[in-house]
């Protein structure tokens, strides 16, 4: 009898010791996935350096609707002068408000080319972004999967829907990487320009018609013979439907606050037609800045060069061609640094 007793006891407290380290063991487990979750979290929100250059790998935090940003698709992982050009005009114009850079590829290059500006401007970032990543479990990832495997122009296109996904989760200023600003535009409010470009738009987070801009996208069947089909043409097409904007009529003002945005004239940020840039307008020579086309440009917040059309044309220095005198006043830091030829 005594001996069954002490086997009984014998049992609990064995059950009590299993008992307690399935506890333990189910505690740890739950403790180790909180730390791993904990652990990812501030990986994500890690602000890396590369040859003391301060990188983003997130998109959040510094992107509002007070952020000027570019973007460079191409993967290739740098920039060449013309568009570094760009990037210091907006970081030295509407500093201390934020301008970001994001780039699907970074390289030691891009680095070491764009050190002076972001050693000089504080508001400049660089975001090394993954399209994949940004995309994925968002209404944009079948998209980008058959942008990915069917796209003849893949940088333009994923482009085009990186804009758009930014500009509707977080708002901001975007300009095409072929644009100097000339003005400071913090007191512009949500705008499309009269031509309804995609290169140069402002809207604030979840705003109406970057809404509707988005979705439409987010269901729309990819064509890759269209080089615009997710560009100009869907602006174009919501903005007609939605503002109830006709441009026959030319309603902008009606249309606008339909649509609870600015309608800017074209000249804006357009001040020269691309048919100018198409005839030479780009290879001829001036003594200095007040001599281009004054009656334009005193009025614009920014000057496009039309990068498909003057992306082969080399800029000689010292020649006086506009992109010269507008970045020896705009882009001193990147002015300095160029070769003879950009």
């Amino acid at each position: 009898m005594g001996f069954l007793t002490s086997y009984k006891m014998a049992c609990r407290i064995r059950n009590s010791f299993i008992s307690l380290a399935c506890t333990c063991g189910i505690y740890v487990i739950v403790i180790l996935l909180i730390m791993d979750y904990d652990v990812l979290n501030r990986i994500r929100g890690t602000k890396r350096s590369e040859d003391g250059i301060e990188i983003l790998y997130e998109v959040g935090g510094y992107h509002n609707f007070n952020t000027t940003f570019f973007i460079e698709s191409s993967g290739k992982g740098y920039l060449n002068d013309r568009y570094a050009c760009s990037i210091e005009a907006a970081a030295r114009l509407q500093y201390p408000l934020p301008v970001i850079l994001y780039m699907t590829g970074i390289k030691k290059e891009a680095i070491e080319r764009n050190n002076p500006c972001l050693k000089n401007f504080t508001n400049l970032k660089l975001v090394k972004v993954d399209p994949g990543i940004l995309f994925k479990n968002t209404s944009f990832e079948r998209l980008y999967l058959d942008v990915k495997g069917q796209a003849t122009d893949l940088t333009e296109h994923i482009s085009d829907m990186m804009r758009v996904f930014l500009l509707k989760n977080y708002g901001g200023l975007y300009l095409d990487t072929d644009t100097v600003l000339l003005k400071n535009t913090s007191s512009l409010g949500s705008f499309l320009l009269y031509k309804l470009v995609n290169g140069i738009m402002k809207f604030e987070s979840n705003h109406f018609l970057a809404n509707k801009i988005y979705n439409s996208l987010a269901q729309k069947k990819y064509n890759n013979r269209s080089w615009d089909g997710l560009g100009f043409q869907t602006i174009r097409d919501i903005t007609k439907k939605y503002c109830e904007l006709s441009l026959q009529k030319g309603n902008f003002d009606e249309a606008g606050k339909n649509c609870k945005l600015t309608f800017l004239r074209t000249e804006t940020f357009l001040p020269i037609k691309w048919t100018e840039w198409r005839d030479g307008l780009f290879i001829q020579s001036f003594k200095k800045l007040e001599d281009f086309r004054q009656d334009v440009m005193s009025n614009a917040y920014g000057i496009h060069f039309n990068n498909h059309l003057t992306s082969n044309i080399p800029i000689v220095r010292k020649k006086g061609q506009i992109h010269e005198i507008i970045a020896e006043q705009y882009c001193p830091l990147v002015y300095s640094t160029l070769p003879k030829f950009y």
